[in-house]
């Protein structure tokens, strides 16, 4: 019956042209309803029940990304990666492909506004670095943006011209040349010699008299 209800759900989604409408729906209507359903699925399996594959679990978690509550998506996101449970129908990736895909294009997004992107990207890299084998350019794009994350203003602008601390631009570096170790077509020479610019610019600077205003 709940399968049913899911299917019927489905199809009045579809029925919508707009977007924003189509997420308006999911916040205000369709997680209300299923929510509780697949928490108390979730309470059956911590209390020690064996786990079995749910389609309202999978479908609730793409409607938690797709109306960007991602502390709660990523939470049962990461869980139904544990308990094996299978992607929502008509999504042809696996769970550590549509996660990553989803928060790097979020956190691209942010950035360029300067706003942050924690702690959402951090705890998907950590994912993407450690225990996920994903495709060597996903993982490079995910180190590529962890490196220009240190180098971001308040806007959002990358401008290792304005980093005054050499730990840091080395840090940044780091992550850029592990991204470049991993996919030759990274993109990350220009900014690297960037790096390497300022990295002498202080260098220089700090063998003069305390006080230099390093420009």
């Amino acid at each position: 019956m709940q399968l049913i209800a899911l299917d019927a759900d489905l199809k009045k989604l579809k029925s919508f042209a707009r977007r924003q409408d189509k997420i308006t729906h999911k916040r205000d209507v369709l997680l209300p309803k299923w929510q509780p359903i697949v928490n108390e699925y979730l309470a059956q399996v911590n209390s020690g029940e064996k786990p079995y594959d749910n389609p309202l679990f999978a479908r609730c978690i793409i409607w938690l990304f797709d109306i960007a509550d991602f502390g709660r998506a990523l939470e049962l996101a990461f869980k139904a990666i544990e308990l094996g449970q299978p992607m929502a129908p008509g999504i042809r990736r696996e769970w550590p492909s549509f996660i990553s895909d989803t928060v790097f294009d979020w956190s691209e997004t942010q950035a360029e506004y300067g706003r942050s992107v924690e702690p959402y990207f951090s705890q998907v890299f950590n994912q993407v670095v450690h225990h996920w084998k994903l495709a060597e350019p996903i993982t490079a794009k995910f180190y590529k943006f962890k490196g220009l994350s240190l180098l971001r203003g308040t806007t959002g602008e990358v401008k290792p011209s304005s980093i005054g601390d050499a730990d840091l631009l080395q840090q940044a570096d780091s992550f850029l040349e592990k991204a470049a170790s991993l996919y030759k077509n990274a993109g990350v020479k220009t900014v690297r010699n960037q790096i390497d610019m300022r990295l002498r610019a202080l260098e220089a600077y700090g063998s003069q008299e305390t006080g230099q205003e390093i420009p």
